[in-house]
């Protein structure tokens, strides 16, 4: 309503102005206190017009600028609504994905259970579930027992054995110890003795032979 009623001042105005308006020439006939104040009533009517084009300046500029905040409003709500149907989409999706590509992996890594102990088992029957066609009851199992009892019987020898190099070894550490003096009232004392012995009667032949005895060949 205002912009309406600033445009009819306008037109009143310009329509004063008019160089043919019978009103403008009537006034300038009038004299020069007329023309003075027709003068000032245009300059009054040309400021008028002036405020007024720059008060239309300003609307429009304030209307350009409340457009340009409406324009940017509803972008941003476009943009709200864009983002939100985004995140409500996309993580869902990439759930979904990681999810399926979790359930590969799990059933990869079940397969391949299942398949080692597959494996696990034709290897045991191969190993442990072996039998001859001519001879049914030659199978690994009694093979395997047989293997067993050997070992443990030949493990019993080898313990028995080991018993009876400990005591020999034990005997002929006594013995050294005689011999080696630990015992002086034992072998050592004989052994030396013995030596003795044969040292002295060695000594007495040498000496009968220097005195021409020769009884003892």
């Amino acid at each position: 309503m205002h912009g309406i009623l600033r445009w009819k001042i306008l037109s009143d105005i310009l329509a004063d102005l008019a160089i043919d308006s019978p009103d403008l020439s009537l006034k300038l006939s009038n004299g020069p206190a007329l023309e003075t104040q027709l003068l000032q009533e245009i300059e009054s009517r040309l400021s008028s017009i002036s405020a007024f084009l720059g008060e239309s300046e300003l609307s429009s500029s304030c209307s350009s600028a409340i457009d340009l905040i409406t324009h940017i409003n509803q972008l941003h709500t476009t943009l709200q609504t864009e983002l939100l149907d985004a995140i409500s989409t996309i993580p869902p999706s990439l759930h979904n994905k990681h999810k399926a590509h979790n359930a590969l992996s799990a059933a990869i890594i079940e397969a391949s259970l299942v398949k080692l102990s597959l494996m696990k088992a034709q290897l045991h029957q191969q190993i442990y579930g072996f039998s001859s066609d001519t001879q049914p009851e030659a199978t690994m199992t009694n093979a395997l027992s047989i293997a067993y009892h050997k070992l443990k019987d030949e493990a019993e020898d080898l313990m028995e054995a080991e018993r009876d190099l400990d005591g020999r070894i034990d005997e002929y550490e006594r013995l050294m110890q005689l011999v080696e003096g630990y015992s002086r009232e034992g072998f050592g004392q004989i052994v030396e003795d013995y030596i003795r012995v044969e040292k002295e009667t060695e000594e007495c032949r040498r000496d009968l032979r220097r005195l021409g005895w020769t009884g003892f060949d």
